[in-house]
């Protein structure tokens, strides 16, 4: 069914809209005038609880990720990674803030429309790979696609291209059981993109792996990142893989306290 949206996907905001949203930032309006980033967060906060109680997950945060980046997101258990991911992903909402994704104010969205949003613009890759047991590697990477709509047939045929692409074409019937961890990932990514998404969210992606399977995974997902032009933001523990982010955020308590650039000592 088709969802009324206040901006065409891929539009570009209005040069004194994109003025009034950071006003106080000249530096980010200056780059959304110009072109749209792919992800623009100006002080998101998110507190839970109340009174004596209340505690501040997300203080503040600003993060601007390039259009095709991969951006790594790193900290301490507990400063506000998933959460801030959350807000990413359209699934939780902050107390204060705005949060553009290629333009679009994904805050002003319904949950219908967030729902739209995250089916045609996002694909999730998560540490605990979230395959339905019950279903085929085929059927897993073909659920995206089913619930946009497209026809059994038609998500199950673009689903086994999506496998071969991933390097696993002998396994379309096999069931999650009877794969290894490292298979399960790559299933998992295919399933991210067999949509075909321009924003790729990734959940500690490696960490439950062994570091040569870290490493082909993270490959894998580089080479889609720039041969198709994904942008890419992981959130993760795992040092082994810093080498394969354009740029590292720095979290704790709740705030980016510094981006590291590729090839650029932490200071």
């Amino acid at each position: 069914m088709a969802v009324h949206r206040r901006h065409r996907y891929n539009d570009q905001p209005e040069h004194d809209e994109c003025i009034s949203f950071i006003s106080s930032r000249p530096c980010l309006a200056a780059t959304l005038s110009a072109s749209p980033p792919a992800l623009a967060c100006v002080q998101i906060t998110k507190a839970y609880g109340g009174g004596d109680a209340r505690v501040f997950a997300l203080r503040g945060v600003d993060l601007t990720v390039r259009d095709g980046e991969t951006m790594m997101i790193v900290g301490p258990s507990g400063c506000g990674k998933t959460t801030l991911l959350s807000v990413i992903s359209t699934l939780l909402a902050p107390d204060a803030g705005q949060c553009r994704i290629f333009g679009e104010d994904i805050l002003e969205f319904s949950e219908q429309e967030k729902e739209h949003f995250r089916l045609q613009r996002i694909g999730f890759v998560f540490q605990s790979f979230n395959l339905l047991p019950a279903l085929s590697a085929r059927e897993n990477v073909a659920i995206p696609l089913l619930l946009q709509g497209i026809s059994r047939a038609k998500a199950l045929d673009k689903a086994k291209h999506a496998l071969s692409d991933a390097g696993l074409p002998a396994k379309q019937h096999a069931l999650p059981g009877a794969l290894s961890g490292g298979q399960k990932q790559r299933i998992a990514i295919a399933r991210a993109l067999v949509h075909d998404p321009q924003l790729i969210i990734c959940d500690e992606p490696t960490s439950a792996l062994d570091h040569r399977t870290g490493q082909q995974v993270m490959e894998r997902l580089q080479h889609l990142v720039k041969t198709f032009g994904k942008t890419l933001i992981i959130v993760t523990h795992d040092s082994r893989i810093f080498e394969y982010a354009d740029r590292i955020a720095h979290m704790d308590d709740g705030r980016i306290l510094d981006i590291q650039k590729k090839g650029v000592s932490k200071s």
